[in-house]
């Protein structure tokens, strides 16, 4: 697993390899599996205290034959992946979590293995619908450093994003499952 996480220095790429939901409480949660090779450039910014924000969205839609598909649910998280020179720590923080890593490697695997990320309350699903559940995931280029965004314009280094994940979720009205 380690080698696909920093694949090749001038390759970079982001794939969603899988993504599920659980039940858990009044709440389902996401977990998910990528593959992600940085690239130099981006690597290299990170090494030199850039803070690089990664954006994971989520999405559920109840598809419709004559109408635009209803969005159940959209919601998205940020994980900030930066290189602490004095600690010399590489920290990745999500949301009010934060934790530090010796190596760009072991800050890595917080980028490709997201879980446990509570996406939307159960009591959301209504009984005898279909549900497709869309994910993805990109560098937010916007929140760099002013003079990194302009170089992120013009170069495909920093154009890091994952093609939509598409899957039916399996999930239960509320009431059918008070009832199990």
């Amino acid at each position: 697993m380690m080698t696909c996480l920093l694949a090749s220095a001038s390759d970079h790429h982001v794939i969603i390899k899988s993504a599920d939901l659980k039940a858990s409480g009044e709440a389902y949660i996401l977990n998910a599996d990528l593959e992600i090779s940085l690239g130099e450039k981006v690597e290299e910014a990170i090494n030199k205290g850039v803070p690089v924000e990664f954006v994971y969205e989520f999405k559920l839609v109840s598809p419709r034959a004559f109408w635009f598909d209803k969005v159940v649910v959209k919601t998205r998280t940020r994980i900030t992946v930066s290189y602490h020179a004095l600690s010399r720590q590489y920290l990745v923080k999500q949301s009010e979590r934060q934790t530090s890593h010796e190596i760009l490697r072991e800050a890595m695997i917080e980028l490709v293995q997201l879980y446990d990320w509570d996406v939307f309350e159960r009591a959301l699903i209504e009984k005898g619908r279909g549900y497709q559940a869309i994910l993805s995931m990109h560098l937010d280029d916007s929140r760099l450093p002013k003079a990194i965004q302009v170089e992120a314009i013009r170069s495909e280094d920093w154009h890091l994003a994952s093609e939509d994940f598409v899957w039916k979720p399996k999930v239960k009205w509320l009431p059918e499952i008070l009832n199990q």
